[in-house]
């Protein structure tokens, strides 16, 4: 079968995660559609406001696989679109695809901490690594969740 992005059943069920967790969540994904690693939010619970689900997600995969930079193919989901602290993260890890669900359009009372659209910083570290990105996928089964 041959298999491509987005994949929605990948994407649903980081959904159902982050109802159930009520957090954010991330997976890197292999060339064979596996989840190598799953990543949710842990800012408060850590004291760490680096502790994004999708950079939780890259880091884990990193020890995993033990590298810094991950092989090609791999790819990053996310329930809400990646932050430039993320966006940058995903550049450097090399992660060849991005696929995120909800906008900062659907925070509700959150603040806007996307002030950097993922698909700016994407496009300005290009030259780093380009990384395809798909957006809103799914939008319509989480844009609910913080309103």
């Amino acid at each position: 079968m041959n298999q491509q992005h987005p994949n929605k059943k990948i994407m649903r069920d980081l959904i159902n995660l982050q109802r159930k967790n009520n957090s954010i969540m991330a997976a890197v994904i292999n060339n064979n559609f596996e989840i190598v690693s799953l990543g949710r939010t842990t800012v408060i619970t850590d004291n760490d406001p680096t502790g994004h689900a999708e950079i939780n997600a890259i880091r884990s995969a990193c020890q995993i696989l033990n590298t810094a930079v991950l092989p090609k193919g791999y790819w990053l989901y996310s329930t809400f679109e990646p932050c430039p602290l993320c966006s940058s993260g995903i550049i450097w890890a090399h992660i060849d695809g991005v696929v995120y669900a909800n906008n900062p359009r659907y925070r509700g009372k959150e603040m806007d901490w996307s002030f950097i659209s993922c698909h700016e910083m994407l496009k300005k570290g290009s030259y780093i690594h380009s990384v395809k990105l798909i957006e809103d996928f799914l939008v319509d089964e989480i844009k609910d969740y913080f309103l």
